[in-house]
């Protein structure tokens, strides 16, 4: 008898809120949500096919599991389903966002069936705690799952498919329950936090979405997960209104520009151009704040890209300094239009993604120093590494504390150190500057 499970997560921040949702459903169903594998009568692997190397890592777990019935959930198996079937030897494989189908896929496997639901789901369900199991600090939020674009390099659009939003009404519901039961931070998810409501009836969008948070009364921040430059540039006027009164949201944006050519961008089939990114950060570091936390992300050695289309990138993160750069070679996922195209040499792509990390860790080194001499409240919200803590400020700005914190506080504190992808710091008596 399946009592005691184990769920494993790989990925994106949307993953880790359909494990949330299938732990609490499990949870009130009766089932044992165990610390480890080992303790475990059957492990859950909610998997991520992103990228090549993830897709490696996860199998690689797998095959490592011992004596333990294994499910494999989430977007690798409508990614790469034959490797899976290949390489391993699973009880039930399903794409992500089970929700309560989970439910039937341990009934069957617990009776020796085989399962294979490998098709999209809409969205995992709002799940409240009604349990009191496992108080968190942080929450994640799936506001909307699938996306409006068709970029030719990405394989994840297989897995989470066609646009499916939560109403506006029930993400508000939800916000002010769990912020009322104890947590402190919400982070937005959605593979494209841009295109939420644009199917629901009367339609919404993000703005509405936004707007209608930063209405609520509580002591609770929010961040807003990765969202395509198209929309940014879009609703830029409505975004710098926002985030110059916002109580709730903290002043940072993922906004993934992929390339600093327009010409590979078309090659892409990205929906927005090199112009609408950097006119979007520029103004709102102009108009909001000077030290607005920008996140980016660049895909070096995409089939077309020359060394002039290289060197545009280049341009393009010098001139905007993200404080956040999120770099990854190129490699072709299965089903993709861009795996057609001619490949660009390994060692090419190598040399370029080694170029422009040594790059923008300069400039985000360079950034942080903006923040030292800064004094104000964190969010501890993450034990560090060698017995530090973390926090995160009003930009969402990594501060690691060496002393003793509770987690889940907030603490007045003065930046001391600058580093490419933290900032040190000091605590001060409350309300000390």
């Amino acid at each position: 008898m399946i009592r005691n499970i184990y769920i494993k997560t790989f990925g994106c921040t949307l993953n880790k809120y359909d494990s949330l949702a299938m732990e609490r459903i499990l949870f009130s169903r009766g089932y044992n949500i165990v610390d480890t594998p080992n303790d475990a009568d059957l492990v859950i692997v909610n998997s991520c096919g992103v990228k090549k190397q993830t897709e490696d890592r996860v199998l690689s777990y797998i095959k490592h599991i011992d004596g333990k019935k294994v499910i494999l959930t989430g977007c690798l198996p409508l990614i790469n389903k034959k490797r899976i079937i290949c390489e391993t030897d699973l009880r039930a494989i399903s794409g992500p966002s089970l929700g309560n189908r989970i439910l039937d896929i341990l009934e069957a496997v617990e009776k020796g069936s085989y399962v294979d639901l490998t098709m999209p789901n809409k969205l995992s369900p709002l799940i409240a705690n009604s349990y009191n199991y496992r108080k968190l600090i942080t929450e994640p939020i799936g506001i909307s799952n699938g996306c409006l674009d068709n970029c030719s390099f990405c394989a994840t659009k297989f897995a989470r498919h066609i646009l499916s939003s939560h109403p506006i009404e029930q993400i508000i519901k939800y916000i002010k329950l769990r912020s009322n039961e104890g947590v402190k931070e919400f982070y937005l998810t959605s593979p494209d936090t841009g295109a939420y409501g644009y199917d629901l009836k009367p339609r919404r969008t993000i703005i509405d979405l936004l707007r209608s948070i930063e209405g609520l009364e509580g002591d609770f921040k929010v961040r807003l997960g990765m969202i395509n430059p198209r929309w940014v540039y879009k609703w830029l006027d409505e975004l710098i209104e926002l985030f110059g009164e916002a109580r709730h949201l903290y002043r940072f944006l993922h906004i993934p520009v992929q390339s600093g050519s327009d010409k590979i961008l078309k090659i892409m089939n990205r929906s927005h151009g090199t112009q609408e990114y950097v006119e979007s950060v520029k103004r709102i570091r102009k108009e909001v704040d000077h030290r607005f936390n920008i996140s980016t992300d660049i895909i070096v050695g995409h089939p077309g890209e020359s060394d002039e289309d290289f060197e545009m990138t280049i341009h393009l993160i010098k001139d905007t300094q993200p404080d956040i750069v999120n770099i990854s070679k190129f490699f072709p996922r299965p089903g993709t239009k861009s795996k057609g195209m001619k490949q660009i040499p390994t060692y090419i792509t190598k040399n370029r993604s080694r170029e422009l990390t040594r790059l923008s860790l300069d400039i985000m080194q360079e950034r942080n120093k903006l923040w030292i001499g800064w004094s104000g409240k964190i969010l501890v919200n993450e034990i560090g590494k060698n017995k530090c803590f973390v926090g995160r400020n009003y930009a969402f700005k990594p501060i690691v504390i060496s002393e003793y914190i509770k987690l889940g506080v907030e603490k007045y504190c003065r930046v001391v150190e600058a580093h490419s992808t933290w900032l040190a710091a000091i605590l001060l008596e409350d309300g000390l500057n």
